[in-house]
């Protein structure tokens, strides 16, 4: 349960990061790129994706699979998909520029929240938050170059297929990271004393 309320609020904030259109972190632009592309919902590209990544960790990783893999999997294109939908009539789009890239700050606070209580659960995490651990743990590379450069490739691509690159990409690959870093030692203390042992 707790893992679904994680994975429900981080889908939260990147809905926010959608309709603020300011532009998004550097796998929903990829998200959107594909959903142009193939012409389904960014929920859908988000199973899709996360399907085609979980499907190689069973044959050639299956030691880092648990359940919170598998259920990111399921959830969390459907919980986007819902809040996408539900957020359409409230025109935050039509907001002033300053405003939405306020939004896109608070939401990057949403998203920390949301993963400090999704890995609170301890059950694993996305097939897509795992795969540059995996190359890491396969490799001799370093976390951060594998990341930034899988960051590189999902923007590229992403943009390249109409995903949305703007001011709201920088805000949050300026704050994500740091605002994780704060939440997530505190949501896991008072987690451990809500999920029993």
């Amino acid at each position: 349960m707790f893992f679904l309320v994680g994975c429900f609020i981080i889908q939260l904030g990147v809905a926010f990061f959608i309709k603020s259109n300011t532009g998004v972190d550097s796998f929903t632009i990829f998200m959107q790129g594909l959903a142009n592309l193939l012409h389904i919902t960014v929920g859908q590209a988000n199973i899709l994706v996360m399907g085609i990544v979980f499907i190689g960790m069973l044959i050639f990783t299956r030691e880092y699979i648990r359940l919170g893999t598998f259920l990111a999997v399921i959830t969390a294109g459907p919980f986007l998909d819902l809040i996408n939908n539900l957020l359409n009539n409230v025109g935050i789009d039509a907001l002033p520029l300053i405003v939405r890239l306020l939004i896109v700050a608070i939401s990057c606070v949403v998203i920390a929240i949301g993963f400090s209580i999704l890995k609170s659960a301890e059950l694993s995490v996305a097939p897509t938050d795992q795969l540059p651990l995996i190359i890491v743990d396969k490799t001799s590379w370093q976390y951060k170059w594998v990341r930034i450069t899988m960051d590189v490739i999902f923007i590229v691509v992403g943009f390249s297929l109409g995903g949305v690159l703007g001011l709201g990409t920088i805000i949050t690959t300026l704050l994500i990271g740091p605002c994780i870093q704060y939440f997530l030692p505190i949501i896991e203390k008072k987690a451990e004393k809500i999920i029993p042992n």
